[in-house]
């Protein structure tokens, strides 16, 4: 009986931590999980489950809850949108995530950081198929990244 008491316990934990790092839709790990996970991402945007809503002429705001496995000594974030099929970078006004956090990021520790895009009134009304918010350490490799399809419109325009 005890045995199968604690089984039953370990499964509902298993269960638990698994839906627990699930982001809502429409956001999605796109990183590698081994070696950082997104355990938490918003925006300041209306969003549905199929995509969020940037305003031409305002600033998109990103804010996302992070972990790393590995300690990260040098951190920049990196933002690429794919519309289509063409992928292009958007520039950050700051991308060096350890100005934010302060570095080395220690492996294990929920680090919350955020970032702002302006979205240009000159930018096409588009759904952007993939918004991709890459952290990347100082050799290039991908240490966590979070994903989410966007629809560029203007403010007062029914979508």
């Amino acid at each position: 009986m005890a045995l199968h008491q604690i089984t039953l316990i370990l499964c509902f934990a298993f269960v638990l931590t698994t839906f627990a790092v699930q982001l809502q839709a429409p956001f999605k790990q796109c990183g590698p999980s081994s070696a950082g996970q997104v355990i938490k991402a918003t925006v300041n945007a209306p969003c549905t489950k199929e995509y969020c809503t940037f305003y031409k002429g305002s600033d998109a705001r990103l804010e996302f809850t992070f972990n790393l496995k590995k300690k990260a000594h040098k951190v920049r974030a990196k933002v690429v949108a794919t519309i289509g099929t063409i992928d292009h970078d958007f520039a950050l006004p700051n991308p060096d995530v350890c100005q934010q956090l302060g570095c080395p990021l220690k492996n294990g520790v929920a680090y919350t950081y955020h970032n702002s895009m302006y979205v240009s009134p000159t930018y096409p009304s588009v759904k952007v198929n993939q918004m991709r918010y890459y952290l990347i350490d100082g050799k290039g490799r991908e240490l966590a990244c979070v994903s989410l399809p966007v629809m560029i419109t203007e403010k007062d325009s029914k979508q």
